[in-house]
């Protein structure tokens, strides 16, 4: 399977770009490729980098994000087009305390129907921790086509199949692999 990490955030909230943001003295970027590439045969980073910072500092294939200005809609329509392939796991850069059981979890997750695999965390689909397949590129390009960007209603929309938190939190007690950073408090 192929990771794509989604590296493209405005960070309005963060105020600066989170990518290389150091958490716990590493950068998140390198803490989500460290936790993912065990279990992957690629990983693409999909961004909104033109002075190619990223492309300099990682050892990933860097795609610039072919719409921009869409979130993770077009992140994933970038990923999918990029890579060409039939299934992605999808992670955003933000989340650097995944666990690698987690990770496996979904990436062996047996025979399930739908276009996406998304666990249920915290009471939520987590939908940038996930596995999508190639069927959901004709959702998102609606989604883009219509301006419709909010990931959440994207998401609705789907035919997916969902991991139970109760599963999730045998792997992950305390869901930590499901937190991201998105304000300079929650780096504490």
């Amino acid at each position: 399977m192929i990771a794509a990490i989604l590296a493209g955030g405005k960070s309005r909230r963060m105020g600066h770009d989170k990518a290389f943001l150091e958490f716990e003295g590493v950068p998140m970027i390198h803490r989500v490729i460290n936790a993912v590439n065990p279990h992957v045969k690629n990983i693409v980073i999909i961004a909104n980098d033109p002075q190619g910072k990223l492309s300099k500092n990682i050892g990933s294939p860097v795609h610039e994000d072919k719409i921009g200005g869409m979130g993770p809609l077009s992140g994933l329509y970038t990923a999918f087009e990029a890579t060409g392939a039939l299934e992605l796991l999808v992670v955003a850069c933000d989340m650097p305390l995944i666990l690698p059981e987690i990770i496996e979890l979904l990436i062996s997750y047996p025979d399930w129907p739908g276009d996406a695999l998304l666990p249920v965390a915290g009471g939520r689909e987590q939908g940038l921790l996930a596995v999508y397949r190639r069927s959901a590129i004709e959702k998102v390009r609606d989604k883009i086509e219509s301006q419709s960007i909010q990931f959440d209603e994207f998401r609705k929309g789907l035919n997916k199949t969902l991991i139970a938190e109760e599963a999730i939190k045998l792997l992950d007690p305390d869901l930590r692999s499901f937190k991201n950073i998105n304000r300079p408090e929650d780096l504490r």
